[in-house]
């Protein structure tokens, strides 16, 4: 079967807090990548079942943001030392065990900050993982410092339902599908509401009329390296 000449990639973030919302992400089809926050009573029991499924799947790490909010547990904070950093990126990890790597969960402070960016950074590379920027913000530097710490790393370019009408859900895809036709591949992220799924199992399928393939995370992240040279993808 030939590639299409366009791919995208899909990670549905923010699944543990609800059982019955999390289970409709796990009936996608297996090449959209699911992001488990840590230290929910469900987070092993789903990287297990990603696995399972051989799904790809994703750390979503609780990130300080501007607000303060402070919503999950364990969250990554400003004033953290190294060790401390290191300890709750340990424990993370072992809550959501196998995971190919992490993104960030918020974060629109933590990210902006060098010194946290790079302790971060440095434990993903010395563990062989990967970094998904979710770009909660413009100023976000977390992208950037993967690259120069050599971890395999992409960005967020569409955010498919911070408006859940479908008509928003459905201009978010195609902004998808128009930023993959101009540049070979982008990558979306949603969230396990009960109208991007319904969307997603409805849109899904019709992609091949539109000559646009699905593609898992690893095989985007490869196709970012085989064209890190080439021009990057624009918010």
């Amino acid at each position: 079967m030939p590639v299409k000449s366009a791919q995208i990639a899909i990670i549905i973030d923010d699944v543990g807090n609800n059982r019955l919302r999390d289970a409709a992400a796990f009936a996608l089809p297996k090449n959209v990548a699911v992001s488990i926050l840590p230290h929910k009573s469900m987070s092993q029991k789903y990287a297990a079942l990603a696995q399972e499924q051989q799904r790809e799947f994703l750390l979503h790490m609780p990130m300080e943001s501007m607000a303060g909010l402070r919503q999950e547990p364990n969250v990554l904070l400003a004033s953290m030392n190294d060790k401390t950093i290191v300890q709750t990126l340990n424990a993370a990890f072992a809550s959501v065990p196998n995971a190919l790597g992490m993104n960030n969960h918020m974060g629109s402070r933590l990210t902006q900050l060098e010194h946290p960016m790079r302790t971060t950074m440095n434990y993903l590379y010395q563990h062989g993982l990967v970094f998904i920027d979710s770009r909660t913000t413009v100023l976000t530097q977390a992208e950037t410092i993967a690259k120069q710490r050599h971890v395999p790393t992409m960005r967020r370019h569409v955010f498919l339902d911070n408006d859940l009408a479908v008509e928003k859900i459905d201009r978010q895809f195609n902004l998808l599908l128009r930023k993959a036709r101009k540049y070979g591949r982008s990558l979306a992220i949603g969230h396990p509401h009960r109208q991007t799924i319904a969307y997603l199992q409805q849109r899904l399928p019709k992609l091949a009329d539109d000559n646009v393939q699905l593609i898992s995370l690893s095989a985007m992240l490869l196709l970012q390296g085989d064209n890190a040279q080439k021009s990057v993808i624009t918010e």
